[in-house]
């Protein structure tokens, strides 16, 4: 852009920067940080009131309990109640549950508000028997250390969820873009949200098409939009977030200072990957750049200590999973057995960690030697026997797949184990598709809980684009998201496979 007309534009528009920037008492945009601040700060404090009454009733209610189970018990000491209690607010807090920014109904927050629970029940207690003391009750008091914060967590989180469905406390959901870019962006930008379960509209403005100065008014007329469409203005509806595309980065370089003042003071501006990152939540495949491959982040998911922290958690849960359903394993293969010829288990050679084959276990659905007939299984495929369907739908069929866990083969959150064959096929076709490999392979994943099952290519490149996500991405928090998310898929609360 020249130099004359980003200056015309500083010029022209300096009293928007001076009053977006630090707005006076009396010119109050709306959405500035003063008004959206004491919102915030009167809706936190709201909660945090809430949440402090919430813990003292489930606390006076298994007081309460105490006194009918345990011959009526003394009161604890008052460490027993105040130390808990202060740990449970600040690990609340550390995880934004006071933050009005933040999506209460996302399963993201809600597997960090499960995670900073136990971390309260365990912390908590853990402080009281350093420099607390239990009075004349101990056990009675153990009791009250690990069942309030327990209890106080799964209420305080569902309260949020009903809080942020009956009101508009979360703004974090984006309902209409802004894409300053070309309209195959915004397409594909369309695309993307729908697939990702997170719908909005998408409106796109090619800057190479309007002045900077018409651009710059444009931009600032939709950002001071008020909460809801202003009828005497029906041509403007309220934007969620302005979004720069990858053919636009050029045309706005003289626009970067309005940029700032409108993400930093009215609504947030993403980058095109940056949006993809923190909203979209999956990796644009399309996307010609390379500068990802070589991002921390990328290179962290090989040598981070999160792998082998989450190895030993996958060896813990498998070994207790096998043992709690060796009942059903056994009934299942049974059952396998006389429904139809052939063995009870199905293995297959599949691809893992770092492109390494590896033997799979699963109770088999279909007819022996139907691979022959496809490498994928349609909606109504005759190959499937009559218990397969059920084994299919209530998920029986993957439990042998403990086994791969504690083999080491797989874990139970990481990408989908592709066969061999069908592996072969997408790496000459899908670029980066050898990459998903560098997480090992998992029993449910990002792609899984988010993507229908496949049938053909075009369907494995969009469930790559959640797989890479993944494997940029993995973390403690994320697994836990999918965990949450792949209950409510199998108990058939949202469609999935």
């Amino acid at each position: 852009m020249p130099e004359a007309a980003a200056a015309r534009i500083r010029q022209q528009h300096a009293t928007s920067y001076r009053d977006a920037l630090h707005p006076g008492p009396e010119v109050q945009a709306p959405g500035t940080p003063q008004t959206a601040g004491l919102r915030s700060g009167v809706l936190a404090l709201a909660l945090l009131t809430g949440d402090i009454l919430v813990w003292m009733g489930i606390f006076s209610a298994c007081l309460g309990l105490l006194h009918v189970f345990a011959n009526g018990s003394n009161l604890p000491n008052a460490s027993v109640v105040g130390i808990p209690l202060g740990v449970s607010l600040l690990s609340s807090w550390l995880v934004g549950a006071y933050d009005r920014d933040n999506d209460f109904r996302s399963l993201r927050f809600a597997s960090e508000f499960l995670i900073a629970g136990l971390f309260a029940t365990v912390f908590g207690a853990g402080l009281v028997a350093l420099f607390g003391s239990y009075g004349s009750t101990r056990m009675a008091s153990r009791f009250l250390l690990l069942a309030t914060p327990f209890v106080f967590t799964l209420v305080s989180l569902y309260g949020r969820r009903v809080l942020a469905g009956r009101s508009d406390w979360d703004s974090n959901g984006v309902r209409r873009v802004l894409l300053l870019g070309s309209p195959d962006e915004a397409a594909a930008l369309q695309r993307a949200l729908e697939l990702a379960g997170r719908p909005a509209a998408v409106e796109s403005l090619d800057p190479a098409q309007a002045t900077p100065a018409a651009l710059s008014d444009y931009l600032l007329t939709r950002a001071s939009a008020p909460a809801s469409p202003d009828p005497a203005r029906p041509g403007c509806v309220p934007l969620g977030a302005i979004v720069l595309g990858l053919s636009a980065d050029p045309l706005l370089t003289g626009l970067s200072p309005f940029l700032v003042s409108l993400h930093t003071t009215r609504l947030p501006v993403y980058t095109w990957p940056a949006f993809w990152r923190q909203r979209v939540r999956m990796h644009d495949v399309h996307d010609p750049s390379t500068a990802w491959l070589f991002d921390r982040d990328f290179r962290l998911t090989t040598t981070s200590v999160y792998w082998h922290v989450k190895r030993l958690v996958d060896i813990v849960l498998a070994a207790a999973a096998l043992l709690l359903t060796s009942p059903i394993l056994l009934l299942a293969g049974i059952a396998v057995r006389l429904d139809s010829p052939g063995p009870a288990l199905f293995r297959q050679q599949r691809v893992g960690f770092r492109g390494k084959p590896f033997v799979i276990y699963k109770f088999r659905t279909m007819r022996v030697n139907s691979e022959a007939d496809g490498t994928t299984t349609t909606p109504g495929d005759s190959r499937i026997t009559r218990l397969g369907h059920f084994l299919r739908r209530s998920r029986i069929d993957e439990i042998p797949q403990l086994i791969n866990v504690l083999k080491g083969d797989m874990s139970f959150v990481g990408p989908r184990p592709e066969w061999t064959v069908c592996v072969a096929l997408y790496e000459q076709q899908l670029r980066y598709y050898h990459l998903r490999h560098l997480a090992k392979p998992g029993i449910t994943g990002w792609a899984q809980v988010n993507y229908p099952y496949g049938q053909d290519v075009d369907d494995a490149r969009n469930k790559l684009s959640f797989d890479l996500y993944y494997v940029t991405h993995a973390s403690l928090i994320l697994d836990c998201t999918i965990l949450l998310k792949t209950l409510y898929v199998v108990l058939g609360r949202i469609g999935g496979h």
